[in-house]
């Protein structure tokens, strides 16, 4: 995990992706970061779940060649995740209960 971390480093993540690791981490939850899937780079990858952080809904060619590809994908949004990173730290472990 340590590994994963370090590709998180300031300047090349953005400051959301570093608070959902830390969530994950928290919550002992194994994740990859910066991972490529069908030729295209995800923000995390936790077992076959893509979770994807942006302001939109990323490239929707992108999400769908994920899904087609048999993995799930948890879209969160900047700004859900810096208003309230206690909600968002609820919806992962909700997510992974459910889904996981």
């Amino acid at each position: 995990m340590r590994y994963q971390l370090l590709k998180l480093k300031k300047e090349r993540s953005t400051k959301p992706e570093r608070i959902v690791a830390e969530i994950l981490k928290r919550n002992r939850i194994k994740f990859r970061a910066k991972v490529v899937i069908c030729g295209r780079e995800v923000d995390f990858l936790v077992g076959n779940v893509v979770i994807e952080i942006g302001d939109h809904l990323q490239n929707l060619q992108k999400n769908k060649e994920i899904l087609e590809s048999g993995y799930s994908m948890l879209n969160l949004t900047n700004k859900e995740i810096y208003q309230n990173p206690k909600e968002v730290e609820k919806t992962i472990i909700n997510w992974f209960k459910k889904n996981g």
